[in-house]
């Protein structure tokens, strides 16, 4: 069963042709969304931290750290620019495998981007391809991966999938690139635990640098087995605990499906944990619905597709980065600014009195009758609404779970990048900038490109 071998030819063979127009048209929006993530997150204290980090290191000024007006190597690069992607939980997610790929995924192409000359076409490629084989992995994993290990997605599966994008961009044979993947595999990591810290965001930063320095270090003539991910020792029997896994689904589903419209890419509305954000849905609904005054409102029951807390960890949050991953504040902030944005997530909003008073009022739980079943095996949440005066209020959610782009149009995208890229860019350059990704395959090469997002 050679998963890992046939990877790497996979990775080397795939073309433009392969993916419908759908997938290529949510590819330019999951990128153009994701440089919106980066150029907000570029203002987040971890920037500084990371930034200030890899300018003590020694590296050649090869590939550019968005919004921060510096270059460094490609492999620090994609550290920060994931990061940065990542910082705000503001950036996409996919069902399949419950990740967020582009924040692993587009750092780590536009690195080796940078670092090779590649054009925009073979970025795109880049990240389709990686897109699709971390999927493939993905789906092969047992549940209890996702839902009982303890392991963040984004960072195992963003790595090994980091690795064939970047050997895609740089050129890899399929011997190198079986061996870049096994060496990212080693690499992979993330626990759930850090969420609520700036660990999160750097576990979707290293997994973007794992990929692009075990390209750079095969490449280089660097060594690694090539069944890493099959093995009896490797990847996919490790991440899935020693039970419920099928090596031999992840071939087979590479070559027969394309993730990019079978799992989408959901992109986000709201700058906090995915797994809230169906029930934010059915809040504002509800709001929109009927007039709630948060002082008459008893409890509120919420009712969601995984068995709590899973993401959500922090019930009672005391800081910014706590209240990104708790369902309690963020339906709190909902009841009482009616919107949920990039100003809703600061220590102060989270520990104002009025939302202090209403979080112990909430509570969570999986839908009666699914616990201990998959995550995200229902596809809706329910928000229900006690009023002191004996009124219920009710209003449901449903999952988007078809078409490539999920949840947005490209129009809502644009918007968002003028927003964000307004924290990191000049409003001139981020509309030439946003013109240009729409047009991404045009460009003979990204360097130019970078070099305009830098800032």
């Amino acid at each position: 069963m050679d998963v890992t071998r046939r990877i790497g030819e996979y990775v080397t063979r795939a073309s433009m042709e392969d993916f419908p127009a759908e997938a290529l048209e949510a590819t330019r929006g999951a990128i153009m969304d994701c440089l919106a993530c980066m150029l907000a997150g570029s203002r987040e204290e971890l920037a500084d931290i990371l930034c200030g980090y890899v300018s003590s290191e020694s590296s050649a000024p090869v590939a550019s750290v968005v919004g921060r007006g510096f270059k460094t190597s490609a492999a620090h690069a994609a550290l920060v620019n994931g990061a940065m992607a990542h910082a705000l939980d503001y950036d996409d997610i996919t069902q399949i495998t419950k990740t967020h790929p582009t924040a692993v995924m587009l750092p780590a192409a536009l690195a080796a981007s940078e670092e090779a000359g590649a054009s925009g076409q073979e970025l795109l490629l880049g990240y389709m391809t990686g897109f699709e084989v971390a999927c493939a992995l993905g789906e092969s994993l047992s549940e209890a991966y996702y839902d009982d290990l303890g392991w963040h997605p984004t960072g195992p599966l963003g790595a090994v999938g980091a690795s064939a994008a970047a050997s895609k961009v740089m050129g890899l044979d399929p011997g190198q690139t079986a061996m870049a993947i096994s060496l990212a595999a080693s690499q992979a990591s993330g626990l759930r635990q850090n969420f609520g810290t700036m660990t999160k965001p750097f576990h979707a930063g290293d997994a973007a640098r794992a990929g692009v320095a075990s390209a750079l270090l095969v490449q280089r003539g660097f060594t690694a087995s090539q069944d890493a991910l099959e093995g009896r020792f490797g990847f996919i029997r490790a991440f899935s605990g020693g039970r419920d896994f099928d090596a031999g689904q992840v071939v087979e589903n590479l070559e027969n499906k394309c993730y990019l419209v079978e799992s989408g890419i959901e992109v986000k509305k709201y700058p906090c944990c995915g797994s809230a954000h169906l029930a934010l849905d059915a809040a504002f609904a509800l709001l929109a619905r009927d007039s709630v005054d948060p002082e008459a409102v008893e409890r509120i029951d919420v009712m969601v597709d995984f068995d709590p807390p899973r993401s959500l960890i922090h019930s009672r949050p005391t800081s910014s980065l706590e209240g990104k991953f708790s369902m309690q504040y963020c339906l709190s902030a909902a009841l009482l600014d009616r919107r949920v944005g990039l100003q809703s997530f600061s220590d102060e909003q989270v520990l104002r009195p009025a939302a202090q008073a209403l979080i112990p009022r909430i509570d969570m739980r999986r839908i009666p009758g699914n616990e201990g079943r998959p995550s995200w095996t229902e596809g809706y949440h329910q928000v229900e609404v006690y009023l002191k005066d004996g009124a219920v209020l009710r209003q449901q959610a449903h999952r988007a779970s078809s078409g490539a782009l999920r949840g947005v149009t490209m129009d809502d995208i644009r918007e968002k990048f003028r927003d964000c890229a307004s924290q990191g860019l000049p409003d001139a350059t981020a509309g030439e900038a946003m013109s240009r990704l729409e047009r991404l395959e045009d460009e003979e090469s990204v360097r130019s490109l970078a070099e305009l997002l830098r800032g």
